[in-house]
């Protein structure tokens, strides 16, 4: 009798498994991108500042365009440090249209320019990570 409900018992634990995996699978499917919302295309994901000297002030613009069929709203525009200002149109952008955002960095110490800027959207995409780089002599 104990050798039935051991039996028992695993093939349960089994059956359990198995009937996970395939929930888990059939879960994963369901989320594709069906391409019908606001999509951002960046023409360059990475900003070169070039070579600065301390105290040196560089506005760069970032163009985007909106390459889905509903209106894009950028949400948040994020620097990775206080020595990156940036500021971007609050207005929706229409399918087909372009957008701005604009950097404007502040060199305060010798070095290599390292930092991001993350773009938060209700794109199909939603965040956008920004390189930025450059170098202060």
């Amino acid at each position: 009798m104990k050798k039935i409900g051991i039996i028992m018992l695993m093939l349960f634990c089994v059956l359990g498994y198995n009937i996970q995996a395939q929930t888990t699978s059939s879960q994963e499917t369901k989320t594709t991108y069906t391409g019908t919302g606001a999509e951002i295309e960046f023409v360059s994901k990475s900003v070169d500042f070039g070579n600065l000297k301390v105290g040196d002030v560089k506005v760069e613009t970032i163009t985007y365009k909106n390459i889905g069929k509903k209106p894009l709203i950028l949400d948040d525009v994020i620097s990775s440090c206080d020595c990156t200002e940036v500021d971007w149109s609050k207005a929706p952008v229409m399918p087909g249209k372009t957008g701005t955002i604009k950097a404007t960095y502040t060199a305060k110490n010798v070095g290599l320019i390292s930092k991001r800027i993350t773009v938060l959207s209700n794109a199909n995409t939603d965040r956008v990570i920004l390189q930025l780089k450059g170098e202060v002599k």
